[in-house]
């Protein structure tokens, strides 16, 4: 459904999702289904055709279904979802107690439900007051640590090395599996998943121990969230730059927009307003004096004028911590 909607949008260019209901909905009615399903397909076809230029192949490869809060019905463990007009499939749920969590937490409320053949996501929502911060944490994210400093002088380095270690293992546990299973695309396409979603799950793991500490510090001293907007950086790291294969492989993995998204949305679940600022000279001026700074051995900076030095990450984290005005809107 969601294919044929896409196909009916990449032809007829409709203004919005609306105008690509009416014109799939002939078509999708076809399929016999709830008229919600409709619905959902077209949703989910404009937004893939309205990214197009990100994606050379916009059509939809696995087989999921996607359906609003007024449709499902969940008690407890079991969720009923329609298939045709008054006819219902009925599913159980295996959860664990952190799930059950949210499952029967009144307060919170039920988005749209995404099924995939092994697992189903479910949207929540809440209303959360805003919190009135009285100061604000710097977060300054590297390859391998996470530098947070705030205004009360407290600084800290959490260390994120094992997540580039683990994204090292399984580079060359891949490379290994594509070398051995070359003759054999099926097994390799099926070994290669295996392994990606296994990283990607193990990645995600890690980084939340580092976020759920700095947002837990947030949180007890009602300090807002100020990061650096790294937006494009991966440029930086294109072939043709100069630059080793070694390097850029390690750039173009290194998982900081990770970090800053569950930075974003943990806060956000918390009503911690989040600021995002130009990161240009965050390592280079002295926080104290804003004189510029001389580079020492050992990631060492000292201030000529203050006769001072101290690690690059930490006046890092210092100077995004001082930014007063904020040159992007906070995300709440």
């Amino acid at each position: 459904m969601c294919n044929d909607a896409i196909r009916i949008a990449l032809k007829r260019k409709p203004k919005n999702r609306f105008k690509l209901i009416e014109l799939a909905y002939p078509k999708l009615k076809e399929y016999g289904l709830h008229t919600h399903y409709i619905l959902s397909a077209c949703e989910v076809a404009y937004s893939a055709c309205k990214n197009e230029n990100r994606r050379s192949d916009p059509y939809v490869k696995r087989s999921f279904i996607k359906i609003g809060n007024q449709a499902y019905s969940l008690n407890h463990l079991i969720l009923r979802i329609p298939v045709r007009p008054r006819h219902f499939i009925y599913l159980s749920l295996h959860s664990s107690n952190y799930h059950l969590i949210f499952l029967d937490d009144l307060s919170l409320k039920r988005g749209s439900i995404t099924l995939t053949d092994s697992a189903l996501a479910i949207a929540f929502s809440r209303d959360t007051s805003s919190v009135e911060p009285r100061g604000c944490i710097g977060i300054d994210v590297n390859e391998r640590n996470v530098t947070w400093a705030d205004s009360s002088g407290i600084v800290q380095k959490e260390d994120t090395s094992a997540v580039a270690e683990l994204k090292e293992r399984y580079k060359a546990v891949r490379a290994k599996i594509a070398e051995r299973t070359s003759k054999d695309r099926r097994i390799q396409k099926a070994l290669l998943s295996k392994y990606g979603r296994r990283e990607k799950n193990r990645t995600a793991q890690a980084i939340h121990q580092v976020t759920k500490s700095i947002l837990e510090h947030a949180k007890a001293n009602s300090q807002a969230i100020v990061m650096e907007k790294l937006k494009g950086i991966r440029k930086l790291c294109r072939r043709g730059n100069g630059q080793g294969t070694s390097f850029r492989g390690r750039m173009n993995s290194w998982t900081f927009r990770e970090i800053q998204r569950q930075i974003e949305y943990k806060a956000r679940w918390e009503g911690i307003p989040v600021h995002y600022v130009n990161p240009r000279g965050t390592s280079r001026k002295c926080p104290t004096c804003d004189s510029s700074l001389v580079e020492l051995e050992g990631r060492q900076l000292m201030c000529p004028s203050c006769k001072k030095s101290e690690d690059r990450d930490v006046i890092a984290a210092r100077n995004i911590m001082a930014c007063a005005v904020p040159q992007a809107r906070p995300s709440m």
